[in-house]
């Protein structure tokens, strides 16, 4: 399912955007024709209106580009590495569709990227092997991604969610799952503990392709020309990115052995996320992504029932 994916560092724009808050609930956009699948008392709101959640939909994509098999099949069938900013800006319109806006437009949504799936195959030219993209198994590691990398955010830049709204955000995704095509709750986490434990089991069979080393080229060798401040901001937001895997993921991409960088990394990140939050409350966040999917869905409707 790699349509849940965001972009670079630089151009966040693909995992949903987000803010840190308490108590208060965010109020549906009035443009809405409905509140969708997830409305405004649901952690899903909460945490994909917040800046953290694009930074966990970045590292979400580098997760998701270890599949080694759905990388294949995207290396074989589309320009996966070569239009990382399209598919940044497309995935990050699917996310806010499915996630804010109303039922019509986020089941339009899905069953475009169904569609996209679905011609998504690709045959071994040596072992003569069918791979498709809709695989289930492989669909489930995509969307588990991001779901792990929206709570990593979380942990490390806020906002705060108790164990239980952990819990019922893992849950309330499985709404998300289903949108997209996943049909079977055998591969879906009921808690954050659970998550937590799907992403670990399954290091044994990622692997490190060529396409997704092109994808985290720049990451791991980022650029360091142009105007200073924004070289020193990427560059720490790149690796507060990177802080955000697993170890066994550094290890593959080649960045372990850095943790006092991806530490250091992280603190300046939270202080930037904290900056981009400053005067605006939750509600004002929620109403920015709402407001945006009403002029920009995923996918258009010609007419409203």
């Amino acid at each position: 399912m790699t349509t849940q994916e965001s972009q670079s560092a630089q151009a966040p724009g693909a995992a949903g955007c987000p803010v840190a808050h308490g108590a208060g609930t965010p109020s549906p956009s009035p443009d809405a024709a409905d509140s969708g699948y997830f409305g405004p008392g649901s952690v899903s709101w909460r945490l994909y209106s917040d800046p953290s959640s694009k930074l966990g939909g970045i590292a979400a994509l580098l997760l998701q580009s270890l599949n080694p098999m759905m990388m294949r099949v995207f290396s074989g069938t589309s320009g996966y590495a070569t239009d990382m900013e399209g598919r940044g800006e497309r995935t990050g319109r699917y996310i806010d569709t499915t996630i804010f806006g109303d039922r019509e437009h986020a089941d339009a949504a899905g069953a475009a990227v169904q569609r996209l799936h679905a011609a998504s195959v690709w045959t071994d030219p040596r072992t003569g092997e069918e791979l498709r993209a809709d695989t289930q198994e492989w669909l489930a590691w995509t969307h588990n991604c991001i779901v792990y990398g929206v709570l990593r955010a979380a942990d490390a830049y806020g906002p705060t969610l108790t164990v239980a709204e952990q819990d019922r955000f893992v849950t309330e995704q499985h709404e998300a799952a289903r949108i997209v095509g996943i049909t079977g709750d055998e591969f879906l986490p009921g808690s954050r503990l659970a998550l937590d434990r799907y992403i670990d089991d399954n290091r044994e069979w990622m692997a490190l392709t060529i396409p997704a080393a092109e994808i985290s080229r720049s990451m791991r060798k980022p650029s360091l020309s142009g105007n200073p401040f924004k070289v020193w901001a990427s560059v720490n937001i790149q690796d507060g990115v990177l802080a955000l895997l697993p170890e066994w993921a550094l290890l593959l991409f080649g960045i372990e052995g850095r943790p006092m960088n991806l530490r250091a990394a992280a603190r300046v990140t939270r202080r930037l996320i904290a900056s981009a939050r400053a005067g605006r409350s939750s509600e004002d966040l929620i109403a920015e992504v709402a407001d945006r999917v009403q002029t920009h869905p995923y996918q258009k409707l010609r007419t409203r029932r």
